[in-house]
Parts: structure tokens; sequence; C-alpha cells
């Protein structure tokens, strides 16, 4: 019974610093790159509407 506290006691030293890192990454650069690749509604380029071949325009 001692072996097994041994062992989840050491496990979980080894888990919990590798827990922590991985969660401060992805609050970190996962927020960062989540925005740095967001688009951006400035850089959109207004298009006019096209028809696409075979659309019948409206003639009234």
């Amino acid at each position: 019974m001692n072996l097994l506290c041994d062992a989840l006691t050491s496990v979980g030293a080894v888990l919990l610093p590798v827990a922590a890192v991985l969660l401060f990454e992805e609050l970190t650069l996962g927020g960062l790159v989540r925005l740095l690749l967001a688009p951006r509604p400035e850089a959109r380029k207004k298009e006019e509407p096209r028809n696409r071949k075979g659309d019948r325009t409206c003639w009234h």
C-alpha cells in the first residue's frame, strides 16, 4: 500500500508541472495565434456583387 502511495505521489509530482506548463502555453500562445490569424474587418475588400453564369437579371 505504501508503494502505491509513493508511486502516485511521484507520478503526481511529475505530471503537475507538465499540466501547468501546457495550460499556460495554451492560454498565452494559443490565444495569441488565434488573435493574430483572425480576419480583420478593415482588411476586406468591398466587391460588387456579380452574377454567376446562368443567373438571370431582374428587368423591373
